[in-house]
């Protein structure tokens, strides 16, 4: 799932200072021109990005949105319990068609010992697309895998992303373990 947030643009907007000056209730030509730089220079500097992860890791349930999770406060799963993964992927390339830019993401992923012995695994795993307007300046996902059956131990999640619009993929492991 994407979505737009408003959060991010608060923080250019705290950022901007004087440009935003402008009495309460007044829509002022300045405050929205400098909105616009600002977001336009948070665009660039994200399609400059190398393809990665801003954030990505554990949680404790299927995130709500943008920034809307709640962080796992250790990384053991008991028996049964599905891995949710919360990720943030960064450097994504749009690709201009008309007046609509879009993005398709896809996902491979491993689960192996700590020595690298794969146990399991898929390429193509996850397929993220979106068509919007703009490139939006927040991108959020998330992934969940179903481990039953697994026996305790260690082990490790590896996550590989691949941007269909620019050929380049970035990997992130996330260590876990299973009591």
């Amino acid at each position: 799932m994407v979505r737009l947030t408003v959060w991010m643009l608060g923080l250019w907007l705290g950022a901007a200072g004087p440009a935003f000056a402008a009495p309460a209730g007044e829509n002022s030509d300045a405050s929205l021109q400098a909105i616009e730089t600002a977001r336009t220079a948070m665009r660039e500097a994200l399609s400059k990005a190398p393809l990665g992860f801003r954030h990505i890791l554990f949680v404790s349930a299927v995130p709500e949105g943008f920034a809307a999770y709640k962080p796992r406060d250790t990384t053991g799963f008991a028996q049964g319990e599905p891995l949710i993964v919360y990720a943030e992927p960064i450097g994504v390339t749009w690709k201009q068609d008309g007046d609509e830019f879009s993005s398709k993401l896809t996902v491979d992923f491993e689960i192996r010992t700590p020595d690298g012995k794969v146990l399991a695994g898929q390429k193509g795993f996850g397929e993220f697309s979106l068509e919007a307007r703009e490139p939006p300046l927040d991108y959020m996902s998330h992934i969940k895998l179903d481990v039953s059956g697994a026996p305790a131990g260690s082990y490790i999640l590896g996550l590989t992303i691949h941007d269909a619009n620019s050929g380049k993929s970035s990997t992130k492991d996330l260590p876990f373990e299973i009591k």
